[in-house]
């Protein structure tokens, strides 16, 4: 059995993924590890696999012929290879200290009762990234989203979803971690099933999260590890939620997920908090 295997989807981004995996085999090389690389490709029809092939060919590849989602794609590469732990990693991240993957592995091996760990993202400049939330209310997306952000009775309510309160120097639970950098323990993850595969894209890194906590594997921000990651922030592209719910595809997607999110976690949700 391998000691992780790291997961990384990719849907028309070859550029990022060849990045990331350049940046990637490199921490590898020093991690002491058996670690396994599967790259799922959504039909993206860019020869990354091809290229794969040839610059690493210990990598795993799976090509789903369609784009069936974030999760459902993630899930398939979570089951193709059997591991102590699972790196969920999003295509435009970079390795950029040393060791990592082998830290994130010994913080899990010294924490047994956590299911998952997140490391601080960073942007290009080096700037944090609030990459580590609480979980939202009904409102807080949508006020994300429109002008009422800008007041400062809503742009408190931003700040606590995202954190920002938070010391970031010390390691701590958090309610969720993004997707973009899971790395979650292989038993927490065969008890709660992995993603739900009815969110197609956004919200299923919530609700597995909060599936963690439920099942009693919490969930650890650890921002001594770091990695950089180019967010896009694709459904943000457009501004209000008018015209993105008309013009951006990823911004219809986000308001679906939101609402199946709070459809489905109702009666905690709006009854018993966690």
């Amino acid at each position: 059995m391998y000691d992780i295997s790291v997961v990384i989807l990719n849907y028309k981004m070859r550029a990022l993924v060849e990045s990331c995996l350049a940046s990637l085999y490199k921490d590898i090389a020093t991690s002491g590890l058996r670690v396994a690389v599967v790259v799922v490709d959504n039909n993206s029809e860019d020869g990354l696999l091809e290229w794969i092939a040839e610059k690493f060919p210990t990598a795993t590849t799976i090509q789903t012929g369609s784009n069936p989602g974030f999760g459902t794609s993630v899930n398939k590469g979570l089951t193709a290879i059997k591991a102590r732990y699972y790196f969920i990693l999003n295509p435009d991240t970079l390795f950029t200290e040393e060791n990592t993957l082998r830290r994130l592995y010994d913080y899990m091996e010294s924490h047994p009762c956590i299911g998952m760990c997140a490391p601080q993202l960073l942007n290009g400049d080096g700037t944090v990234q609030y990459s580590v939330n609480r979980f939202p209310d009904v409102a807080v997306q949508l006020i994300r989203r429109s002008p009422l952000s800008r007041r400062p009775k809503f742009a408190k309510k931003i700040d606590n979803f995202l954190m920002k309160d938070m010391d970031r120097s010390i390691d701590q639970p958090v309610d969720w971690a993004q997707g973009s950098a899971q790395f979650v323990r292989a038993e927490a993850y065969d008890e709660v099933g992995g993603f739900d595969e009815r969110f197609w894209m956004y919200f299923e890194d919530t609700d597995l999260c909060r599936r963690f906590w439920k099942a009693g594997w919490p969930v650890y921000f650890v921002p001594s590890i770091s990695l950089v990651h180019y967010h896009g922030r694709g459904s943000a592209k457009l501004p209000g939620i008018i015209k993105p719910l008309l013009k951006n595809k990823l911004a219809r997607q986000h308001l679906l997920s939101w609402a199946n999110y709070f459809w489905k976690w109702r009666a905690d949700i709006f009854s018993s908090p966690l």
